[in-house]
């Protein structure tokens, strides 16, 4: 079975954006290859503000991804208005459920904390990946919305970016 993995950017004090959204704080490690970890991916779950502020980066690493593989979780965006992406305006939980049934690469929960709170809840992570920036941002958008459940991890890997200090992480969500 494909995996679900939460694979993000996370400041020192635990937060994945400021309030504004901006991605301006995320330290740049040249060392870090991209490519290589996009390709272990072929289907990407967003949430609504994590696409939208996705849309003016550039270059857009999911501008080449197939509509039935880059997922928008929304109840205010119409599809007519975006028809490069599937939108999936309610029960997300079961839309990943059937993804994770199919063939296919793993699946990248690409955002945000309000997205992944619900994953965790329902036990549909499999990891969780983080690249732990050397910043405190002091407020801004948690890395997981409140949940009604402990989740316990197990630390896999980690790894230290000389050039930047960014702490990759990936721990393994635990059942049960």
């Amino acid at each position: 079975m494909r995996q679900l993995r939460y694979n993000v950017a996370i400041s020192l004090d635990g937060f994945i954006a400021p309030n504004d959204g901006s991605a301006t704080w995320i330290v740049d490690d040249p060392d870090i290859d991209f490519t290589s970890l996009y390709a272990k991916f072929d289907t990407f779950i967003l949430g609504r503000k994590t696409y939208e502020s996705m849309l003016s980066m550039e270059p857009n690493p999911l501008k080449k991804v197939p509509k039935e593989n880059l997922v928008v979780v929304s109840r205010q965006l119409q599809s007519e208005n975006h028809t490069n992406v599937t939108i999936v305006r309610d029960d997300f939980i079961g839309y990943v459920k059937g993804l994770k049934e199919r063939l296919g690469k793993d699946i990248w929960l690409f955002g945000g904390g309000e997205l992944a709170g619900p994953c965790f809840d329902a036990g549909v992570v499999d990891s969780m990946e983080t690249a732990v920036m050397p910043v405190m941002l002091r407020d801004g958008v948690k890395m997981v919305a409140m949940g009604a459940h402990v989740v316990r991890l197990e630390l896999v890997d980690v790894r230290r970016m000389e050039r930047s200090g960014i702490l990759m992480c990936r721990y393994k969500v635990l059942r049960g």
